[in-house]
């Protein structure tokens, strides 16, 4: 196996755009690269390196154990800062180093550092995907959004900010309520989520709508090591997928017939 290095991370980082100053939401797999250098801990140094001290990096830190604990039992629990992240090594060592901070939505929590890292992890809007959510100064600051590894539908949650924004009838908001502790202390809150509708058989499905932004020029793809990476500004991919998806809203999802099942 071929390892990559720091060097090797910077380059193809800068190669996709990145550069001094950007405000970065990096999705991953770890392991698509294939292998690192030193690490997971390298990619993160390689990427606060390329960002600089005017940069901010964001990972999520999304919880969905909270919205399945109260589907079965009327209440989640989420510790904003004990409970792990479910998406990957890189999101949950990065939550762990000193000066990062994370946000207290149970479900879309992420984890900041850098320059606006007060500033976006203390958003506070109670609708997941709402105007003032993390999604929502993601588009407001035009960040940028990186995909290592992953396909669309397994990392491009911004997708839904734009659904809620635009109003669709295949999704409707959906209250989940439960503990949130911060500073050791908790308290009882509830948080409302835009959910697909399962009875008429909907499953997120945005890789079309990737296609169609690739196609476009929005999204900026390289392959770093072994991983296919893509990069996209948040402002261009809002606008060109809310002119699509009004010709044509199948390109953010699909119906499940019971013969797929």
């Amino acid at each position: 196996m071929i390892l990559i290095n720091f060097d090797d991370l910077v380059k193809g980082f800068k190669a996709l755009g990145i550069k001094k100053g950007d405000i970065l939401l990096v999705h991953s797999s770890f392991k698509s690269f294939g292998g690192v250098e030193g690490g997971p801990e390298t990619v993160i140094n390689a990427l606060l390196h390329v960002l600089g001290i005017e940069g901010t990096l964001l990972f999520p830190t999304f919880t969905f154990q909270f919205c399945d604990d109260f589907n079965s039992n009327g209440e989640g629990y989420f510790d904003v800062d004990q409970t792990p992240s479910e998406m990957g090594i890189l999101t949950e060592i990065f939550r762990k180093m000193p000066g990062v901070k994370r946000s207290i939505n149970p479900i879309y929590s992420v984890a900041v550092y850098g320059k606006f890292a007060d500033e976006l992890s203390s958003v506070s809007d109670k609708s997941v995907f709402g105007k003032e959510s993390i999604f929502g100064k993601l588009y407001q600051k035009n960040g940028k959004i990186m995909i290592i590894g992953l396909s669309y539908d397994h990392s491009w949650t911004f997708s839904h900010y734009i659904e809620q924004k635009e109003g669709v009838d295949y999704r409707y908001p959906k209250d989940f309520s439960g503990w949130i502790v911060t500073g050791g202390k908790s308290h009882w809150d509830t948080f409302t989520m835009l959910v697909r509708d399962i009875e008429k058989g909907v499953v997120t499905h945005v890789e079309p709508m990737g296609e169609v932004l690739e196609r476009r020029g929005v999204v900026k793809v390289g392959k770093i090591g072994e991983s296919i990476v893509k990069v996209m500004k948040t402002q261009d991919a809002y606008k060109i997928t809310s002119q699509e998806m009004k010709k044509n809203p199948m390109l953010m999802y699909r119906i499940e017939t019971a013969s797929d099942t």
